[in-house]
């Protein structure tokens, strides 16, 4: 999908087509986003609708699904755990803002160009939180079976 979404105004500006300098390929960039936003959110009706279907119609055979059977308690309550994602949101938000400013004395010290840093590191370090939470799920047995 990013590819997709990047390619036309990419092409756009390469070929020097553009009627108007620069303002047809932004309105082809906003163009673009707005398709993939209407393409996720399209997903994301078809992720919510078929999930529910799936688990009434493996609850109907008789399957457990998930951990439907576990009788384990919270360990913290609803508001609690609204009130630690916000707070965590508002720190992650800081700490983002820490990590974007860095880029470019990170990429003088260390001789590596901004794009490396922005395109290869960056990826591989937001991903580590949940490569982690997902060995520590596999470790404790506790993955969700796809059906």
């Amino acid at each position: 999908m990013a590819v997709l979404g990047l390619l036309p105004p990419t092409v756009l500006h390469y070929t020097h087509s553009e009627v108007h300098s620069g303002k047809s390929g932004l309105a082809l960039s906003r163009f673009s986003s707005c398709v993939m936003l209407v393409a996720y959110a399209c997903y994301i009706y078809f992720e919510l609708t078929t999930s529910r279907r799936r688990e009434e119609s493996n609850q109907g055979r008789g399957e457990n699904v998930g951990d439907a059977d576990n009788n384990e308690a919270p360990d913290i309550s609803k508001w609690e755990a609204i009130a630690w994602l916000a707070i965590l949101t508002i720190w992650i938000s800081v700490l983002s803002d820490y990590l974007v400013n860095a880029i470019d004395g990170a990429s003088q010290a260390w001789n590596i160009p901004v794009a490396f840093i922005s395109v290869i590191l960056l990826p591989i370090v937001g991903n580590a939180a949940e490569h982690a939470s997902a060995v520590m799920f596999a470790m404790k047995d506790k993955l969700v079976r796809e059906v």
